[in-house]
């Protein structure tokens, strides 16, 4: 759930062949209005005269997106949201990198500094460092039970550990090996539970990677899919951005044969491509009970029980004619999405419920 874009765009209706020119009605057919009040210096927009894009039925034009009359499933009201006081303490395990200055090597057998990296425990008040000398240790991500590292051998010096990826068990100390060379070329984890998303860079067409996924516990290790999207030439987006994974299920984006969605469910070992019409670069993809969220043009749904795709609004009531930009990628969680926008940099959180019409 660490996905970026900037991007500023406006989405109106046609029905019967007349464009909408109140988006705000429009919108509160399609939920509950809870009007934010607008942030002091927040600067009006001209409303929407002509489209950015079409898409399918819908309008794209600035910054506002209104769903479609016949989704069976709908955003409800937008409210901004606050962390709990629980998310807001100081955890009990935190992290701390070591990066000496960089220097190149003047002498043969010259020692260069490598990065670390520590873990630190503030019941015990012990720190643990992570990795050796012989290569540098990179923080990728971590949960409440899990750091997860990545060992990068300098090449010279004598050790035991291979290139790749690494997990410390924060309550237990243990080190547990997902992925190394020559193997695989693992980068860019997620994690979701025990299970461990990350990318194999080895032997790939240029533009894109595969997918694997490493279950801590049994020590399996799975190829999920192909051709995901990475550093391709139009943009320097991490394959990160292109995939997810969630209450048992992993979604990522593919190239072959035109962009696509595609799903694979742990517990049936099955893939499926989502039926998403008008597809061009989907992106900062996103999962959670049976909810698939990506962005493409604007940000778009689908529930994988319904089998069916929908529209999502980002632009609280009362925010439509200001001139706003998405300050992080939307996120989904228990039926739950979130998001922030930026006005004059500041920072507003929103959240919505997801809301299945059966």
């Amino acid at each position: 759930m660490n996905k970026k874009f900037s991007l500023t765009i406006l989405v109106c209706m046609m029905v019967g062949g007349v464009l909408l020119t109140s988006c705000t009605s429009a919108r509160s057919a399609a939920q509950e209005v809870h009007l934010i009040p607008t942030p002091e210096g927040a600067i009006p927009v001209s409303p929407c005269d002509q489209p950015t894009w079409v898409v399918g039925e819908q309008e794209v034009c600035r910054f506002l997106v209104t769903p479609l009359p016949d989704e069976k499933v709908h955003v409800g009201a937008i409210t901004e949201f606050v962390p709990s006081a629980e998310n807001q303490q100081l955890p009990r395990y935190t992290v701390r990198e070591d990066i000496p200055p960089w220097q190149p090597a003047t002498e043969p057998g010259q020692v260069i500094p490598v990065k670390k990296l520590f873990v630190h425990d503030a019941e015990t008040e012990r720190e643990i460092r992570l990795g050796d000398d012989a290569g540098h240790t990179l923080f990728q991500t971590m949960t409440s039970e899990y750091v997860i590292w990545r060992y990068q051998w300098d090449g010279r010096s004598e050790t035991d550990r291979k290139t790749g990826l690494y997990v410390y068990v924060l309550k237990t100390g243990e080190e547990i090996a997902i992925a190394q060379q020559p193997d695989v070329d693992p980068w860019y984890p997620e994690i979701n539970g025990q299970r461990v998303l990350y990318t194999d860079g080895l032997n790939n067409e240029r533009g894109v990677v595969k997918i694997r996924v490493h279950n801590l516990i049994t020590g399996e290790d799975l190829l999920v899919g192909h051709h995901v999207p990475h550093m391709q030439q139009f943009n320097a987006r991490p394959a990160s951005d292109y995939y997810a994974i969630g209450d048992g299920q992993i979604v990522w984006v593919e190239t072959e044969g035109g962009w696509k969605v595609r799903v694979y469910d742990l517990s049936t070992r099955t893939t499926r491509v989502l039926d998403v019409p008008n597809t061009s670069s989907p992106v900062n993809v996103d999962t959670s009970d049976g909810i698939v969220i990506w962005f493409d043009k604007f940000w778009r749904g689908y529930d994988l029980e319904q089998d069916t795709l929908f529209t999502i609004p980002t632009i609280p009531p009362g925010w439509e004619n200001i001139s706003v930009q998405p300050a992080s990628p939307m996120t989904v969680e228990d039926n739950q999405l979130y998001w922030t926008l930026e006005i004059n940099d500041e920072v507003y959180r929103f959240t919505a419920p997801i809301i299945r019409s059966r």
